[in-house]
């Protein structure tokens, strides 16, 4: 027994070593293939201009971009276009504020002319384009100074009035304290003076109006001497600050400059940073900070902070002491000339910088820090500073966030930029916004949008007073971008049927990452027709099917990765999916071309089981379109190889080759497909399989019995079509019915592919070619992968019937 049990260890011993020989060349081959697969230098034509903001978390694809560089061009802009306008600036507001897909976009930052300046007046007036350190060059010569602007002067005149910006100047507050008259060219084309005399329902919506009434043209504002400062800090409990701001500075009256740092991740200490008025000598020489001032170690000292807790520490108790020891004395000017490049990293693909602020009610200040710093330390976000500011009430904005009295908390934190990150933020600035409103506050617009209507009309309870203005002087809803997207009562009746669906907005860029995933479908049903054709398995292009996934992977990537947040989840599950079919088709392939090339030379043409084998691949194909892979019975297949086929008789050993294969690759799937389909069960909430949009539904169309109507009014229907295969098939026969869609799983544009012989160069109209391909088993035939815009999808289906180009598939999200 003893030698029998020797035996069976040394047999083991032999097997595992050469299994292990096996995997380990099975994974070089593997990698070796992957490596020298796909497309990694594939570069992409833009599709159309794309606008993003500082963070780099917003881009936007729209229509066109126009800079203008006269009045004349504004309105020419606006009367010779019949579309939704987005308006930017500087791109300094960080949540889509400036942009809106599809739209004319109107880049300000070339309309930037001191038109009028008036040193006995001390009124400046410019063109918006224009940044505050430029307004600077100008003013300080004449010992002028900017009254209100922010602590950073890249910004633009006219954002920072659309979004009515403050700074950390004492017993001033919104910025509409210093506007004295604006012009604003509306959406017929017309120019229109506004101030506190004339147009004064129109001149307090637009300031801090985030260009949702019109373009604004011209602004004069109102200046202050430019008189030099001296700085004061003092560190103390942030329960004590309160206190000493209304005792010691708030009503000093040479007091200009004032913010309060709470130090992260405790948040209870706080450093008082003030700037008096002096006639002491100066200790910067400098009337403003040079433009090419070198930044080279802020940013890697910002960065260290945001990367450790070590580094927040040592800002507190070395960095910060060391910088504050020594006395400053400076110009205003100068102090009011910060540069943002002082904060900007190198980059920002995996991570980015972001800001939100909260205004809170004066005496509210201690409960709402207290709630804060409960829900950064839970939510364990990387806090880098907040900083206190100080403003009196807003003098009569529609919009206004300064309701009375006002402490301002400027929240700077470092954030993953992929799509896990987002939603992490999301979560906590939501909570973020109810704590603000419960102490009577408000939330700042400017940033990533993700308060709910509730919290929106908490914050801004006026905010349909300024609807009902918009649609009198706006009645076509020209004026978008994404703040009115998310809130304007005409997108927010629709948004609101969405929002009863939380399978209904899906990521855009899921349209171009299921390509590949679908290629692995489309794959199937190539090497079905090649079985059903009758030629052999063993002269199917398996390693170009590799080529193929991969090549596909890497330009669907490239089409992704600067315009889309990091989608982490989706992108591990193409590779892991591309990992197992790589191994997959190199161990058929290494088969096929030597024991299957063998077999079938033995044999005299097809056997029984191959038929079968045909067979199974074929159902295998078509149920791939419809449901998840693992839902495929392979074990059926298997038992009807071996029943539907003698054992014996002409070709035995390609019978019983094919016999062994088919079964030991259907079989080892089928126990694969069990334990997938179990671990998605488990790990997954259960997907609705449906595809939600928004479509405008004539009176005569008859709906297809799959297509649900969640909702209709006089705007639009809310429909749910099923996913995957049948929503490709379902949206031409929707679109055949006079459907007009207007966004699918909320998005305003989708990939789809079609067949074409690769000798054929039509253009399309209604489409952009993304890139083509040669098929890997159809010669001389091409799949061509073309973007569309959804509003534009009708037409592109009827332009592919009319020039009789095949479509292949409509890829959902």
């Amino acid at each position: 027994m003893g030698t029998v049990i020797k035996l069976l260890l040394k047999v083991a011993g032999k097997l595992v070593k050469w299994s292990s020989i096996f995997i380990l060349l099975l994974a070089i081959a593997t990698i070796s293939v992957i490596w020298s697969s796909g497309d990694s230098h594939f570069k992409p034509q833009p599709l159309h201009p794309m606008v993003t903001d500082v963070t780099q978390l917003n881009p936007v694809v729209v229509a066109q971009v126009i800079a203008p560089v006269t009045l004349d061009e504004v309105v020419a802009a606006v009367k010779h276009s019949t579309g939704p306008i987005s308006i930017g600036g500087g791109r300094y507001s960080q949540g889509g504020q400036v942009s809106y897909p599809d739209s004319l976009h109107l880049d300000m930052r070339q309309f930037n002319q001191v038109l009028n300046l008036d040193p006995d007046t001390k009124e400046v007036t410019v063109q918006p384009g224009i940044t505050w350190r430029a307004l600077q060059e100008v003013i300080d010569p004449h010992d002028l100074a900017i009254r209100i602007m922010q602590t950073y002067a890249n910004f633009t005149v006219g954002g920072s009035i659309s979004v009515n910006a403050h700074g950390r100047y004492i017993g001033e507050g919104p910025l509409a304290h210093s506007v004295k008259s604006i012009k604003l060219v509306l959406a017929d084309g017309t120019v229109v003076s506004a101030s506190r005399e004339e147009n004064p329902a129109l001149f307090f919506a637009a300031v801090g109006g985030y260009g949702g009434l019109g373009v604004l043209v011209e602004a004069t504002l109102w200046l202050t001497d430019n008189h030099k400062v001296e700085r004061q800090q003092q560190k103390m409990p942030l329960a004590d600050y309160k206190d000493y701001f209304f005792s010691t500075l708030r009503d000093d009256k040479t007091l200009v400059f004032h913010n309060a740092d709470i130090y992260p991740p405790a948040f209870t200490q706080v450093r008082s940073v003030s700037w008096f008025k002096t006639d002491k000598a100066v200790t910067v020489p400098e009337r403003l900070i040079p433009e090419d001032q070198d930044y080279y170690w802020t940013p890697k000292v910002a960065g260290w902070v945001a990367d450790y807790d070590t580094g927040k520490w040592l800002r507190e108790n070395l960095v910060d002491p060391l910088v504050y020891a020594s006395e400053a004395v400076e110009w205003r000017n100068y102090e009011a000339s910060y540069s943002v490049l002082e904060l900007e990293p190198s980059d920002r693909k995996a991570v980015t910088y972001a800001l939100r602020e909260y205004f809170v009610p004066v005496q509210a200040l201690n409960e709402f820090s207290a709630r804060m710093a409960e829900i950064f330390q839970r939510h364990q976000v990387n806090i880098i500073n907040v900083s206190i500011r100080h403003a009196k009430a807003d003098p009569g904005t529609l919009l206004a966030w300064a309701k009375g009295e006002t402490f301002a908390l400027v929240v700077y934190y470092q954030q993953g930029t992929d799509r896990q990150a987002m939603a992490q933020v999301k979560a906590w600035s939501r909570e973020m916004i109810d704590a603000v409103i419960a102490v009577g506050g408000s939330y700042y617009l400017p940033y990533q949008i993700y308060a709910d209507e509730a919290q929106f009309l908490a914050a801004y309870p006026r905010a349909p007073e300024f609807f009902a203005l918009k649609q009198q002087v706006d009645p076509d809803y020209r004026f978008r971008n994404s703040l009115w997207r998310q809130h304007y009562p005409g997108e927010l009746m629709r948004g609101n049927q969405q929002a009863r669906f939380p399978q209904y907005q899906r990521a855009e860029e899921q349209t171009l990452l299921t390509i590949p995933e679908w290629y692995l479908v489309f794959n199937p049903r190539e090497y079905a027709d090649f079985l059903a054709a009758g030629q052999a398995p063993s002269d199917f292009p398996f390693m170009a099917s590799i080529d193929r996934y991969w090549t596909l992977y890497d330009r669907v990537l490239a089409l992704t990765q600067d315009k889309y947040p990091h989608n982490e989840e989706y992108l591990t599950m193409l590779q892991v999916i591309g990992i197992s079919t790589t191994v997959e088709y190199l161990l058929k392939s290494a088969y096929e071309q030597s024991i299957g090339r063998f077999s079938a030379w033995t044999a005299n043409g097809q056997t029984q089981e191959d038929v079968v084998i045909a067979q199974a691949h074929r159902a295998y194909s078509e149920l791939i379109f419809d449901k998840a892979w693992y839902e495929f019975d392979f074990a059926y297949w298997v038992g009807k190889i071996w029943q539907d086929s003698d054992f014996f008789g002409e070709n035995f050993i390609r019978k019983l080759e094919r016999k062994l294969a088919f079964s030991l690759e259907f079989g080892f799937k089928q126990g694969y497909a069990a334990l997938i389909g179990y671990a998605a069960t488990v790990t997954y909430e259960p997907a609705e399989g449906l595809v939600y949009l928004s479509a405008i539904v004539p009176d005569t169309a008859r709906l297809p019995a799959q297509v649900q109507v969640l909702h209709q009014n006089a705007q639009a229907s809310i429909l749910a079509l099923p996913r995957w295969g049948e929503f490709s098939r379902l949206i031409p026969e929707l679109a055949g019915q006079g459907v007009r869609f207007l966004d699918i799983s909320g998005n305003k544009g989708l990939s789809l592919s079609v067949l074409q012989p690769m000798a054929e160069k039509q253009e399309l109209t209604h489409a952009v070619t993304l890139f083509g391909l040669p098929m890997v088993t159809a010669q001389g035939m091409q799949q061509r992968y073309l973007w569309v815009q959804v509003e534009q999808l009708h037409a592109l289906l009827q332009e592919l019937e009319d020039k009789q180009i095949r479509l292949e598939h409509i890829y959902d999200f």
